[in-house]
């Protein structure tokens, strides 16, 4: 079937396609959150040691990580 090579080649390629998927993902949540907390400085809070604000951030980066794994798979 496949050699041990272009198997190689394959996982490499798939890889690449998920970093660049997840680069693009992680972007679009950078660019949502700071549009929907135009308000607040999301970064200066979690300095201030907010978790509530923390645990938001978190939450956001988990689901956008969870939905481009599907996605991947």
């Amino acid at each position: 079937m496949y050699s041990v090579l272009t198997n190689y080649v394959l996982v490499l390629g798939w890889i690449l396609a998920t970093i660049v998927v997840l680069a693009g993902g992680i972007a679009i949540l950078a660019w949502l959150l700071r549009v929907f907390t135009d308000e607040i400085n999301v970064w200066k809070e979690i300095r201030r040691k907010n978790m509530a604000v923390a645990v938001i951030i978190a939450a956001t980066i988990l689901s956008v990580s969870l939905l481009v794994g599907l996605i991947l798979k």
